[in-house]
């Protein structure tokens, strides 16, 4: 059986231009899904659109505020927020939570680089060499730490966005994945070795957080805002809102 790279799951319609000049332009199709799927947004399923986005708008303020005195403690705080948030798996969890003084001294300055623009790549390189953080746990720490450039990538987002088909042919990203069990259930992002690591960090950075941006930027120009269910206001859309919409639309209407 194949590499589950890609799935035909999206609705006709659903496409993404990509200009000489390096700018994106999503179709009415994927404006709409967008929109709606980031309105709706309600994860885990049940939780409640209000109550959901409000836990991540509540998370988001308590990363500012230990950003703001980045402490190795305060660095741990920030990664054992995420981790929980995202759930993590157990194992994984606790090897976070029981982090020795020097991996805390570790986060705190790979925290810091994920907040300079240009130093992102080394600090995701270094969050992941720490005990229970793997590229797509970094990638929501990174979505956190700077929410108006870093987002997640994980199973469901990147399904979508290797499904997202480029006007002109070819997809809007090519990331690896692989099957999670032999029971081929679920597929998930390919992480566990250094080459699949190495491409698909790659891809997160050259690829996938352009692509965010670009439309992110499409969205407010036309413009094309969500509303905040929590809030109950219109929003201009930031990279990890538009990750927002893909992970969620996949992961209540794609493949596995």
């Amino acid at each position: 059986m194949p590499i589950p790279n890609d799935a035909p799951c999206l609705p006709a319609g659903i496409a993404l231009t990509r200009t000489p000049d390096g700018q994106c332009s999503p179709s009415q199709p994927l404006i709409n899904l967008l929109c709606q799927a980031r309105n709706g947004y309600d994860w885990p399923t049940g939780t409640g659109t209000a109550r959901s986005q409000q836990t991540i708008l509540n998370l988001e303020a308590t990363v500012r505020a230990d950003l703001a005195n980045l402490t190795p403690a305060n660095a741990l705080a920030i990664v054992v927020a995420v981790s929980l948030w995202a759930g993590n798996n157990a194992n994984a969890h606790a090897q976070i939570v029981g982090a020795t003084s020097a991996q805390q001294v570790q986060m705190q300055t790979a925290i810091s680089c994920l907040t300079n623009p240009g130093q992102e790549c080394t600090g995701i390189d270094a969050l992941c060499t720490l005990p229970g953080i793997s590229l797509v746990i970094a990638s929501k720490i990174f979505r956190f730490c700077a929410p108006n450039r870093g987002a997640a990538v994980d199973r469901h987002a990147s399904y979508f966005f290797n499904s997202l088909q480029l006007v002109g042919g070819g997809a809007a990203a090519r990331f690896v994945r692989e099957w999670a069990s032999g029971r081929h259930t679920t597929s998930r992002l390919a992480i566990y070795n250094q080459s699949n690591y190495t491409h698909n960090k790659a891809e997160y950075f050259l690829t996938y957080l352009p692509t965010l941006a670009c439309i992110a930027q499409a969205m407010n120009a036309t413009p094309a805002l969500y509303t905040c269910a929590a809030q109950n206001i219109k929003m201009s859309w930031t990279p990890a809102d538009i990750e927002m919409a893909a992970y969620y639309w996949w992961a209540t209407n794609g493949a596995r």
